[in-house]
This record gives C-alpha cells, sequence and structure tokens, in this order.
C-alpha cells in the first residue's frame, strides 16, 4: 500500500512538471511579452549587437514613424558594445554581454538617420553601422544641399604628398601669439576664409607682410596658432575630446601619433601612395598637417579613407562637431 501511494505522488509530481513546461511557462512567456508592450503602450524593436564579425546590428535597418514611440531594446551576446543615433539623441554607452538596454525614441521629423556602435568592439569597429528611415508627418521640405566645401573648392583629397615647406622649429603657443596683439589680416580673422587656407601659407603671408618683419619666424608661428585657435571654445574642444577618444584614439592614439593598437595593420595612407608610411595618419606631424587646410580635414572627414582603413562619420557628426574635430586635431601642434 506504501509503495502504490508512493508512486502516485510521483505520478502527480512529474504531472505538475509536465504542466508547468507546457502550459504555466509559455503563458508566463506569452503574459510578459503582452504586457510589456500593452502596459508601456509602444512598440517594441529588438535589436541583436554582435561584432562586426558575427553580423553587426541586427537588424541594421529599421523603418518608423513620425511621432510613433518606440521602445529600442538593446541587447549583446559577445562583448560590449554602445549605440549611438545622433539624429534621435540616443546615445548609449554600454551594452554589456547578457544584459538589456532599452531607450525610447520618438521621431519628430521624417529623414535617414545613421546609428553606429561606439565601443571598440573589434577590428572592424568602424563597419557596425546601421540606418533609421523615418516616414510619415509633414510631407518633407525638399532642401537644396549644397556640395560639401572641398568639392566646391576642387580639392583632391587623394592628391599626393601635401607638405609644408616650412615647419616650426618649435611648438607654436597660442597664448604667446595672442599676447603679440598684432592685428590679424582679414582671411585669417574669418573663420569662413581661414577655413580655406593651409596654417602653413598663413605663415607664408604673414611672413612676407612687412609689417611683421620684427617678429621672429617663432612669434610667426605663434600667431598662425592663435589666428587658428582664437574662435575655437572650450565646450567645443571638450565635445570634440570625447568624440576623439570614442572614434578615433583606437587607431591615431591618443596623442594622436598614428599608433594606436587598432590601427597598427590598416594600410593608411600607403593605400593612395606607396610612398606614404602604412597606418593611420599622425597628427604630430607638422610637415603633413599644417600643409592641410581646414576644408581637406572635413573633406576627409565627411568621405573617409577610401580603403584606407579611414571611416567616414559626415553621417555621425554635426557640423559643428566637425569644425570642432579639426580644431581638436590642431591641438596636437598647437600648445595653449
Amino acid at each position: 500500500m506504501k509503495h502504490v501511494r508512493s508512486r502516485i505522488k510521483e505520478e502527480l509530481f512529474a504531472l505538475g512538471v509536465v504542466l508547468v513546461v507546457l502550459v504555466a511557462f509559455p503563458a508566463g512567456i506569452f503574459g510578459y511579452q503582452a504586457w510589456r508592450t500593452a502596459s508601456a503602450g509602444v512598440k517594441i524593436v529588438e535589436i541583436v549587437a554582435r561584432a562586426p564579425e558575427q553580423g553587426g546590428f541586427s537588424p541594421d535597418r529599421l523603418s518608423l514613424r513620425v511621432g510613433e514611440t518606440v521602445r529600442l531594446r538593446i541587447s549583446s551576446p559577445d562583448v560590449v558594445h554602445g549605440l549611438t543615433i545622433p539624429g534621435l539623441g540616443v546615445n548609449v554607452n554600454d551594452i554589456y554581454p547578457g544584459k538589456v538596454v532599452e531607450v525610447d525614441v520618438t521621431p519628430d521629423k521624417p529623414g535617414r538617420y545613421a546609428f553606429a556602435c561606439t565601443r571598440w568592439c573589434s577590428v572592424d569597429h568602424w563597419r557596425m553601422r546601421g540606418v533609421i528611415e523615418v516616414t510619415g508627418g509633414s510631407p518633407p521640405v525638399i532642401a537644396t544641399t549644397e556640395p560639401p566645401l572641398f568639392q566646391q573648392l576642387g580639392i583632391d583629397l587623394d592628391a599626393m604628398p601635401h607638405e609644408a615647406h616650412a615647419t616650426p622649429n618649435a611648438t607654436p603657443s597660442i597664448s604667446v601669439g595672442a599676447a603679440l596683439n598684432v592685428a590679424l589680416p582679414q582671411d585669417l580673422t574669418d573663420p569662413a576664409t581661414r577655413r580655406t587656407l593651409a596654417p602653413a601659407g598663413a605663415f607664408d603671408n604673414l611672413r612676407a607682410d612687412p609689417a611683421n618683419a620684427a617678429l621672429s619666424d617663432a612669434d610667426v608661428w605663434n600667431l598662425v596658432a592663435w589666428a587658428w585657435m582664437k574662435d575655437v571654445s572650450p565646450t567645443a574642444l571638450a565635445r570634440a575630446a570625447t568624440l576623439y577618444a570614442r572614434d578615433c584614439a583606437a587607431c591615431h592614439g591618443p596623442d594622436g601619433k598614428g599608433k594606436g593598437p587598432a590601427g597598427l595593420n590598416l594600410p593608411g595612407m600607403q593605400k593612395m601612395d606607396p610612398a606614404m608610411p602604412s597606418g593611420p595618419a599622425d597628427f604630430t606631424d607638422p610637415a603633413h598637417m599644417l600643409a592641410a587646410s581646414d576644408v581637406l580635414l572635413q573633406g576627409k572627414l565627411l568621405r573617409g579613407g577610401m580603403g584606407t582603413g579611414m571611416p567616414e562619420f559626415g553621417s555621425l557628426y554635426t557640423d559643428e562637431e566637425q569644425w570642432a574635430m579639426i580644431a581638436y586635431l590642431r591641438t596636437f601642434l598647437f600648445a595653449k
């Protein structure tokens, strides 16, 4: 009799397990999914972030409607990733493996919004990007977009080499240049015009000006540094420093010397000119950097390196961020 009762208990236990597996667990899952959607009142979009070699973002193309609130649920099965959607004001710093990060977005105008990973997740990190297409709302205004400045000015981004024939013997000082109280020519006081000039060319013009005859070459270079940095706000430089650390330092190095660990095997400028050194550009090289105008550097930022390993950032940076980044690159050669 005791044996029979024990067997009945075992059978009841087994039946309970079966009911939990077949009924309660699925019901819980479906109930949770229904609760999650219904209680939030928003559309849920699952995004899985994997290293680019494993597929990157999935999906990497999203379609949303203007005014529609969408909850992005981002997870990672492998390494730490990040997510930025600059046009929608989304920045998620860390998506740890096994964790889910949620962020709500409500697009208020149609357009195409690029998104990208912000953590160096692999050697192909720069390929980890996607696009959100937002439709609906008021009919979009057809903007008459002008070509970028480098195209308007006919600058060949791939022309090699562009080397300055004159370089400073010491690091030019912005504050010393300001303290000289020398009136700068109009092409250096107007930011739009100055951006079209190379610092080395500005040095030549200032050196040739009889009004500066009493200045040493070092002080003329200090004037150049002052001219390039006088309009740049600390806030803009701080923002650029953050972007540089996030997007550039892995290849170009924190000190800008082009020795970042992720860039060691990149072809760099050698892709365009076999005589050039391989690897990322050295922002501390005065011969190369002082011969480049801000417009040329912006062009490289907008377009990328065409096989050098340098990705484009035109879809991720605002105009202000682009110019701030270029000013930040100048700080590798111009001291305070």
